[in-house]
């Protein structure tokens, strides 16, 4: 008998969701009986189908009409489940950014962060003021919604994030630090868009770090020239940007200025 403790959680014995065709997640399991109101339904094949969710036989050893009526009920959940991905995407969204759709290189992007999380670079979109890129972050924020991930997410504005954790009486701003930097993947939007005090450039550097050393993919927008941006954010946190982010760069004429005409 091994003296090594495993958790009972990690005892059970998940179903092979993939030989199913379904996206992998946490479903729950279908009741077997309810196969007796299946057009092909019978009492064997719901004892076999019950005999497989508790793992004591195959899935080959089910019937088509067993399999389809275990894959049906899975891939109903899978869709519900991105259905209410995405409603909380566009309720938490803001409402000007909430009709943005992601490109296939967002959707790809997204696909790495849901599946290797601590191997995918984070993504740091640049380009003259006006050119799309809050829009297209928002769009790859999206793009996570979709693949049905259960990755939790954040945005802020470089100027909110800095009035939010700016200390305060009866504000605990170190617990709220700990609870942005924290999330699966957090955008940033406008980095160095206003010059940076001692301290906001202080803030700046911690949050970045954190990312960079946990590896948690990360999407920072900014105004600033990659040529510039060790004038404008200082060298420690050009250096890691550079080293933890692929570039997306945007180009174009600023479309508000159109839209104003």
């Amino acid at each position: 008998m091994s003296n090594h403790w495993v958790p009972p959680s990690q005892k059970r014995r998940g179903l092979d969701l993939a030989e199913l065709g379904v996206p992998p997640g946490r479903y729950v399991l279908p009741d077997a009986s309810d196969f007796l109101d299946a057009p092909e339904g019978n009492r064997e094949g719901a004892a076999r189908i019950d005999a497989y969710l508790r793992h004591e036989a195959e899935l080959d050893s089910l019937q088509p009409a067993e399999v389809q009526f275990v894959r049906q009920h899975f891939l109903k959940c899978a869709a519900e489940h991105l259905q209410k991905c995405i409603d909380f995407f566009e309720s938490k969204v803001p409402r000007r950014y909430a009709t943005a759709r992601p490109n296939a290189v967002a959707k790809a992007w997204a696909q790495a962060v849901t599946s290797n999380p601590e191997e995918t670079r984070s993504l740091l979109v640049v380009g003259p003021t006006g050119t799309g890129k809050t829009h297209y972050a928002y769009s790859v924020l999206r793009a996570i919604a979709e693949t049905g991930s259960r990755a939790s997410w954040a945005a802020r504005t470089a100027a909110d994030l800095y009035a939010e954790l700016r200390p305060r009486t009866g504000r605990d701003s170190e617990a709220t630090f700990e609870r942005i930097v924290g999330t699966d993947v957090l955008f940033v939007d406008d980095l160095g868009a206003a010059k940076l005090s001692e301290w906001t450039e202080e803030v700046t550097y911690r949050l970045i770090n954190n990312r960079y050393e946990q590896c948690r993919p990360s999407i920072f927008t900014s105004n600033v020239p990659p040529t510039q941006l060790r004038d404008v954010l200082g060298e420690r946190i050009a250096s890691r940007l550079t080293e933890m982010c692929e570039r997306v760069a945007l180009k174009g004429d600023d479309r508000r200025k159109g839209m104003a005409a």
